[in-house]
């Protein structure tokens, strides 16, 4: 791609007012994907031209968000107001147990995000996870999709859209462009083990998120030498010194480590990496979602200002 590095900047060889023709991907995090949702108000504050978008795990859900509103600030208010729903509230729920009322919201989500924080890290779950395809089911990703997304083919959008996904069988890496849109973004959601894989023409696709949150050469794919590419990275930010003083500890450490690299080797293929600060944000913690839409936007606008 037309990039060089000088004293950590990114050098374009275009300028950004030629850029009529990008391509801009979507990175994995859960819920730090809500901060694509500013990113994108920013691009298209910008007036670049955007010919494509590719989305990955929870920025397949958010490049399809866009691509059929094309109105971000619209796209922005769906999710919001989704999340702020009783229909949201009562599929929470159902999943984990604990959903916010009308009132004491604050202390309904901090009981909630106990419960996911203990769903995950209980005996139960382990035992669960030894006896069945997925700790949760489908339903959650599917309700989402089926509130936020109309029931369309990819190919019908008016904005190209590319989501990525695996094969748990082959570990191939797929790019669906065709085909029904809500099934491919649940597909490209279902993080292996939380959630059943989903079949699509006789294979299993889970979230490659969770080790290529970034996959820039398959965005080079479709990109066919045209354009340039922009990636909006939400993933957490490494530790330096995480403490390994349990085996689980140590073997999650080891694959964030193997994440980490992939990720820093993929974004090497990017013209303009936009990297929101959001902190300490898990990926299940949907209850606050204005500051990480604005931390999206803040990092894009000031990224693209960089390059002008």
């Amino acid at each position: 791609m037309n990039l060089t590095h000088w004293h950590g900047r990114l050098m374009l060889r275009r300028p950004r007012s030629e850029w009529a023709d990008a391509t801009v991907m979507l990175g994995g995090g859960g819920a730090r994907g809500l901060a694509h949702l500013g990113a994108m108000r920013a691009i298209g504050h910008s007036g670049i031209g955007v010919g494509r978008m590719v989305g990955v795990s929870m920025g397949a859900l958010m490049a399809a968000l866009c691509a059929v509103e094309r109105d971000v600030e619209r796209a922005e208010t769906l999710a919001r107001d989704f999340l702020e729903s009783d229909r949201y509230r009562t599929l929470q729920q159902r999943v984990v147990g604990a959903a916010a009322g009308a009132s004491g919201r604050d202390e309904s989500n901090a009981r909630w995000l106990r419960r996911w924080t203990r769903l995950f890290w209980a005996q139960k779950a382990i035992g669960r996870a030894a006896r069945t395809e997925s700790l949760l089911p489908s339903t959650l990703l599917e309700a989402i999709t089926d509130e936020l997304l109309p029931d369309i083919a990819i190919e019908d959008l008016r904005t190209p859209l590319h989501l990525i996904a695996v094969d748990l069988r082959t570990g191939e890496r797929l790019i669906l462009d065709r085909g029904p849109l809500r099934k491919a973004v649940v597909a490209s959601m279902s993080i292996p083990g939380v959630f059943p894989a989903v079949e699509i023409d006789g294979r299993r696709l889970s979230d490659v998120g969770v080790y290529d949150a970034v996959p820039c050469d398959l965005a080079e794919q479709v990109m066919n030498g045209v354009g340039e590419l922009i990636v909006i990275d939400v993933s957490p930010t490494e530790s330096a010194h995480a403490e390994c003083k349990t085996a689980l500890q140590s073997v999650m450490r080891f694959q964030e480590l193997a994440e980490e690299r992939i990720r820093q080797q993929q974004l090497k293929l990017a013209d303009l990496v936009v990297r929101p600060q959001l902190g300490k944000v898990a990926w299940f913690d949907f209850t606050n979602p204005d500051p990480l839409i604005q931390a999206g936007y803040e990092a894009a606008a000031g990224a693209l200002a960089a390059v002008e």
